[in-house]
C-alpha cells in the first residue's frame, strides 16, 4: 500500500484522494503490453474529480475535469478535457499500460483523513473496497 504524506500530489488509486467527486482509477499497471504478469502490477492514478468519463469505441477514453487545478496535476496545463487511448486492452497513461480501470465516487466522508498526531493506533488511509474483483461465495 502507498503512504500519501502530501494530498496535494497526484493521487494515487487506493489511496483516498483529498477532494470528493468521480474519479477514474487505473490499476493492474505495467511497463510494456507484453509483460509478463504473475501479480497485480501496479496502482496507477486516481485521476479526478472529474465531470464525465466517456470511452469511444473501446479505442479512446476522454475525461473532463471539474477545475483547471485539477487538470494542472494530470495534464501539465489547464486544458479540462484529457484523452486516453487504448492500446489492445490496455488503457496507457503517462508511458504506462494498465488492464483495469474503474469509474468510481468519492464522498466528503471518504476523503484523505487528517493525519494522527494524537492518537496511538493511527487510521487507514487506504480506499480499496472496489480494487480486486472477488467471487461471489467471499461477498458474503
Amino acid at each position: 500500500m502507498h503512504t500519501l504524506t502530501d494530498i496535494t500530489a497526484t493521487p494515487v488509486y487506493g489511496i483516498r484522494p483529498g477532494k470528493p467527486g468521480l474519479y477514474l482509477g487505473l490499476f493492474h499497471g505495467r511497463d510494456t503490453p507484453d509483460q509478463a504478469m504473475n501479480e497485480w502490477g501496479f496502482d496507477g492514478p486516481a485521476i479526478g474529480p472529474l465531470r464525465y468519463v466517456h470511452t469511444t469505441y473501446a479505442c479512446e477514453v476522454r475525461v473532463e475535469f471539474i477545475s483547471p487545478t485539477d487538470a494542472q496535476l494530470f495534464t501539465g496545463t489547464h486544458d479540462m478535457v484529457m484523452e486516453l487511448n487504448i492500446n489492445g486492452d490496455l488503457l496507457c497513461f503517462e508511458g504506462k499500460l494498465y488492464g483495469d480501470w474503474t469509474v468510481y465516487w468519492v464522498t466528503p466522508e471518504e476523503c484523505h483523513r487528517p493525519l494522527d498526531s494524537f492518537r496511538q493506533n493511527t487510521r487507514v488511509n487506504g480506499l480499496r473496497k472496489q480494487a480486486k474483483p472477488r467471487s461471489w461465495d467471499e461477498e458474503k
